[in-house]
């Protein structure tokens, strides 16, 4: 690797090139233009096992493509972007590799071919896995979809299992997580089902549902965007079941437990259990940290992600210990709680590009002995497609249903690819995406 031969500079490491770490990088080599000292004594280094980065809202749509529309390879170019696309003309070095431990009292990090760097600073924002919490069968028998193989992998299988229904029969999806991610995957298999049937000239009922242990489907929304979102849902003849949590799975049903209200005492509350027949499994009920952080010694919320203080810096798992000094983690790697409610803010794409812009804010701050920032929440915008060119898109204090959504959610997109490359071939690609993806609509 080339990095090791820039004895004279030191290093700022930033893990992983998802959407925290691309735009750490970018926002440091910006802030380096403007500061020739930052960039004659520090190198900027961006490292990834792949070489390329993920748009991962769109996921989704990969998994419900008809497989007659695009190829594997097609759809991984409308999704991703080289990462040396990114970095080309700019201050940031990029090594592909995979990480096998982090020396926080060293100040190193170790490469599975034996490379060993050092660093000065250090970004964690090697994203996340999902978590099955311990439920019985679950990452058996399910599909998550956090990966672009995950997404060929989805729409494959449920392809292969409507090719073995009759006509007149029905498909049975379950999706575990009402989330957004649940929402919008259950809305686009909708419209894929729809496809599939007049490519095939099959009749297949597409019976979806959706289970989440919370009250209503999208938690932590507001009720105006609850409620449109549900209208929709039903109007795509999508059943919500909330208020019961997956027990145990195996390879034909999933057993439920109702929890109780929030409203009742539990003493006075009888569960109900059932169970749902499935062909298809989706979990999409939950994250954990990247498995390389389970294994490093900072103080750690449960599902592995790094506690961080009002600057995004990493707690060490002692207070007298100064192992954490330099190190930030972001995205789904950091675990930040909100002051107002005490719980850990969300693992959005948005809010960990904000979580970004202070990172790299508050390590040339440190460069050059300035106060550093706080990191401080604030509304974000956000875009939650539901099936078809509809979507619900809130944007300042202005909530965009429908079509209109749907053109904003895309321009959205645009604008974000278009400003980690500043090239306009990204118009191409992203117009290619909305072509293959909407032929399910």
């Amino acid at each position: 690797m080339d990095i090791l031969s820039k004895k004279l500079k030191k290093n700022i490491i930033i893990l992983g090139a998802g959407f925290a770490g691309v735009k750490c990088a970018l926002d440091l080599e910006k802030l380096a233009k403007k500061d020739k000292s930052l960039s004659s004594n520090f190198n900027i280094v961006l490292i990834d096992k792949n070489n390329y980065h993920l748009y991962t809202p769109t996921l989704y749509e990969v998994a419900s493509t008809a497989k007659a529309d695009a190829s594997g390879s097609v759809l991984k170019k409308v999704i991703t972007t080289p990462i040396e696309n990114i970095v080309k003309n700019k201050n940031i070095k990029f090594l592909q590799g995979e990480i096998i431990d982090i020396d926080f009292k060293k100040r190193t990090v170790d490469f599975s071919d034996q490379t060993v760097i050092n660093f000065e600073y250090l970004v964690l924002a090697l994203g996340s896995k999902p978590t099955y919490f311990g439920i019985e069968g679950l990452k058996e028998y399910s599909l998550s979809l956090k990966w672009l193989n995950d997404g060929i992998r989805i729409r494959n299988k449920i392809r292969n299992k409507f090719l073995e229904k009759r006509n007149g029969e029905e498909i049975k999806i379950i999706i575990g997580g009402s989330g957004p991610n649940g929402v919008e995957f259950s809305a686009e298999l909708a419209g894929y089902i729809k496809e599939l049937n007049n490519i095939y000239n099959k009749k297949i009922e597409a019976n979806i549902k959706l289970i989440d242990g919370s009250s209503h489907i999208l938690p932590g929304f507001e009720h105006n965007v609850v409620k449109k979102a549900l209208k929709r849902l039903e109007y795509l003849n999508i059943k919500t079941i909330n208020g019961f949590v997956i027990l145990k799975v195996d390879k034909l049903r999933v057993y439920l437990k109702q929890l109780p209200p929030s409203n009742e005492p539990r003493e006075n509350f009888t569960p109900e259990e059932k169970t749902e027949d499935y062909d298809i499994l989706i979990w999409s009920g939950g994250v954990e940290a990247n498995s390389l952080l389970m294994h490093i010694d900072m103080s750690k919320e449960k599902r592995g992600r790094i506690e961080t203080n009002q600057f995004l810096g990493c707690l060490p798992p002692d207070k007298h210990l100064d192992v954490a000094k330099n190190i930030f983690a972001i995205g789904d790697n950091s675990c930040f709680y909100d002051p107002k409610t005490q719980r850990p803010v969300p693992g959005t794409a948005k809010i960990a590009i904000e979580q970004a812009k202070i990172a790299a804010k508050n390590i040339y701050n440190l460069i050059n002995k300035k106060p550093k920032e706080l990191y401080k929440i604030k509304p974000l915008p956000f875009a939650i497609p539901i099936g078809g060119k509809y979507a619900l898109t809130k944007w300042g204090p202005f909530l965009f249903t429908g079509f209109t959504g749907w053109i904003i959610k895309q321009l959205i997109e645009l604008y974000y690819l278009y400003s980690v490359t500043k090239k306009a071939s990204v118009i191409f690609n992203w117009w290619r995406g909305i072509r293959i993806f909407s032929k399910n609509d």
